[in-house]
C-alpha cells in the first residue's frame, strides 16, 4: 500500500523534530510493508488550528488526486490538537477511502477521534494556564512580562533559589530623560505631532529605531496602549489586559481586551520614571483629548447644515484667538485690533511708526507709535476683577447660561426616555426582536441617543466657558505683570502674545480742547473673556 507521511513540529518545546517523526514513521511503514509515496510536514507551526498550514494543505490536495492510499503520522496530535479540526480531517480521509494510522495507536477510528482529540485539546488549555501562571509568578518575583521596553534595560538576575528571574529590568537613565520630557510636553498641552517633530529634529531614535510617530506615544484608546499610558513608568506593572484567541474559521490569532476588573497590577517602585502628579495629569489629558477626537469624528454624522456652519464659525474664532501664539517675531500688541472710535474703521500703518484712520480729515491720522502704545497699555491695564465678574454675571451671559442649563436638563430627560423606550421593546419582544423593522427601530433610536449625548456635551462645554474663571486674583496679577513688561519693552514677545489672546478690540476716541487747542485722546479696550478663561485653564 502506498502511503503519505505527515509530520509537524510545534512552536512549543517538542522533544522530537519533524525529521525525527519522519524517520520513526518510515520505520513503522517498513515493518507494516507500506511504500512511502510522499512526505508532508509543517515546521514550527502550532497544532491548535489546521488552517494556514501549507504541509497539511498539500497533503489534502494530493489525497484528492489519489496519489496514495493511506496516511501515517507519529501521533494524532501531530495532525491537530483541535477537536473539530481532527474530526474534520478524519471525515475527509474516510470519504476518500484513505485510512489514517499513527505509530502510537495504529489504525485510527471514531473512538480515537473522540478520546485523543479531547486529551489534546485539554493539553492546549493546560499549557495556556501554566504559561499564564508562569507570567504572574515572574511578576511577583520582580520581573516584567513582555519584551524590550523603552526606558529600561534587561538584567540577568537569580532569585533566592538560584532560578533566573525572567523580565528583570533596570532604568536606562538616558532614555528615561526622554520619557520625562515627553510626559512634561504632553502635560503642558503640546500636540503629539510637535513633540515627535522635535524629537526627530534632534536625531533621537524611537523605541523601534526609526522616527517618532504620534501612534507610538498614544497607541490605542480602546486597548489602552502607547507610551503615555504605560503604567510601569509610574512604578506599577499592569498585565493580564489582553487575552488571545484563534478565530474558529481562519485560525488567525486575535487579541481581545479583558474587563478592567481582571487586570493585575503589581507595584515596582524602583522602576518609577514619572511622578504620580505628572502621570495622573497626562492620563486625564489623554482621556479628554481622546473623547474630543471621538466627538469630532461622530458629530458631523448627526449635525444639520446650519449647526455645521455655526461650529465652523466657532472654531474659526478659537483659531484666531490662539493663532498669535507663534515662534515668529511678535508684532505690536494692537496690530489688527486698533479702530477709530468715530468712524469704526481700522487704524493701519502708513509709514515708519505712523498710523492713520482711512477717513480723510479724521483726527486719528498720523498717530505716532509711541503715542498709541501708551494709550493702548493704559486701556489694557484697566482690566480688573470687577470687570471680569460683571461680564460673567451680566444679564446677557446669565440668560445664555440659563438657556444651556435648561437644555442640558431637557436633553438628559430625553435621553432617559429614549433608553426607557428601548428597554420596554426589548422586554416585550425578548428573543423575537430580530426582524428587519425592529432593527430599523433600534438604529433610529441609537442615532437619537448619540445626537442627544453630543448636544448635552456641547451645552456643557459652552456652559463651562461662561463661568467665572477660578483664581481671579492670580489671573489679574499675571495680567498686571504682563502689562508691566510691556511698559519696559512694548514688543516683548512673552507679553505681546498672551495679551493679544485676550484683547478683542481697541478703539481710540478724541475730544478737542478749545482752551489749549489740542486733541485729547483715550483708548477703550474690549476684552475676549472667553480667551481669558482659556488661559486660566
Amino acid at each position: 500500500m502506498h502511503v503519505a507521511i505527515y509530520a509537524r513540529h510545534s512552536t512549543d518545546k517538542q522533544e522530537t523534530s519533524t525529521q525525527d517523526q519522519i524517520r520513526r514513521c518510515r520505520e513503522y511503514c517498513s515493518v507494516k510493508g507500506y511504500q512511502v509515496a510522499d512526505v508532508f510536514f509543517d515546521e514550527g507551526i502550532s497544532g491548535s488550528h489546521i488552517a494556514n498550514r501549507p504541509g497539511i494543505g498539500a497533503l489534502l490536495v494530493a489525497a484528492l488526486n489519489g496519489r496514495f492510499e493511506g496516511v501515517v503520522a507519529e501521533d494524532l496530535s501531530r495532525i491537530s490538537r483541535d477537536q473539530a479540526d481532527t474530526a474534520n480531517f478524519f471525515k475527509k480521509m474516510m470519504f476518500l477511502g484513505l485510512p489514517v494510522e499513527t505509530v502510537t495507536d495504529g489504525v485510527i477510528n471514531e473512538l480515537h477521534i473522540g478520546l485523543k482529540s479531547t486529551m489534546n485539546a485539554l493539553y492546549l488549555k493546560d499549557l495556556s494556564d501554566k504559561t499564564h501562571r508562569g507570567v504572574i509568578a515572574a511578576v511577583l518575583r520582580g520581573g516584567v512580562p513582555g519584551g524590550q521596553l523603552y526606558g529600561y534595560d534587561l538584567v540577568h538576575a537569580l532569585d533566592e533559589f538560584g532560578e533566573p528571574i525572567r523580565g528583570k529590568r533596570k532604568i536606562n537613565e538616558e532614555q528615561a530623560e526622554i520619557i520625562r520630557e515627553i510626559f512634561e510636553y504632553y502635560a503642558e498641552g503640546r500636540k503629539l505631532k510637535h513633540i515627535c517633530d522635535d524629537l526627530n529634529r534632534r536625531g533621537i531614535d524611537s523605541p523601534k529605531g526609526g522616527k517618532w510617530a504620534p501612534s507610538s506615544l498614544v497607541g490605542s484608546f480602546v486597548r489602552q496602549t502607547g507610551m503615555l499610558r504605560q503604567t510601569l513608568y509610574n512604578g506599577v506593572v499592569t498585565f493580564n489586559k489582553m487575552q488571545y484567541r484563534k478565530h474558529p474559521e481562519n485560525g488567525k490569532r486575535l487579541s481581545i481586551m479583558r474587563p478592567e476588573k481582571e487586570w493585575i497590577t503589581v507595584p515596582i517602585p524602583e522602576l518609577t520614571i514619572i511622578d504620580d502628579e505628572t502621570f495622573t495629569k497626562v492620563q486625564k489629558a489623554l482621556d479628554e483629548r481622546s473623547s474630543k477626537h471621538l466627538q469630532r469624528k461622530m458629530i458631523p454624522t448627526v449635525m444639520t447644515e446650519e449647526e455645521k456652519r455655526e461650529t465652523s464659525i466657532r472654531r474659526s474664532k478659537e483659531w484666531r484667538r490662539t493663532q498669535a501664539a507663534t515662534k515668529k517675531r511678535a508684532n505690536a500688541v494692537f496690530g489688527g485690533k486698533l479702530y477709530c472710535g468715530e468712524h469704526n474703521q481700522k487704524i493701519t500703518a502708513t509709514y515708519a511708526k505712523h498710523y492713520s484712520c482711512p477717513v480723510k480729515g479724521c483726527a486719528n491720522r498720523n498717530l505716532h507709535y509711541d503715542e498709541i502704545i501708551k494709550l493702548v497699555l493704559d486701556a489694557i491695564a484697566d482690566l480688573d476683577e470687577v470687570k471680569i465678574i460683571q461680564h460673567f454675571e451680566g444679564d446677557e451671559i446669565q440668560q445664555v447660561r440659563a438657556h444651556h442649563a435648561r437644555e442640558i436638563e431637557r436633553l438628559t430627560q430625553h435621553l432617559e426616555d429614549l433608553r426607557a423606550s428601548i428597554n420596554k421593546v426589548i422586554d416585550a419582544l425578548g428573543p423575537d426582536a430580530r426582524s428587519k423593522e425592529i432593527r430599523a427601530f433600534f438604529d433610529d433610536k441609537s442615532e437619537l441617543i448619540q445626537r442627544a449625548k453630543l448636544d448635552i456635551s456641547r451645552h456643557q462645554r459652552e456652559l463651562t466657558e461662561m463661568t467665572v474663571p477660578k483664581s481671579l486674583d492670580r489671573i489679574i496679577q499675571r495680567h498686571n505683570n504682563l502689562v508691566a513688561r510691556m511698559r519696559v519693552w512694548s514688543r516683548d514677545p512673552k507679553a505681546v502674545v498672551p495679551l493679544r489672546n485676550i484683547v478683542e478690540k481697541l478703539a481710540i476716541s478724541n475730544s478737542w480742547d478749545d482752551e489749549n487747542q489740542v486733541w485729547h485722546r483715550r483708548c477703550a479696550a474690549t476684552f475676549d473673556f472667553a480667551g481669558l478663561s482659556v488661559d486660566d485653564k
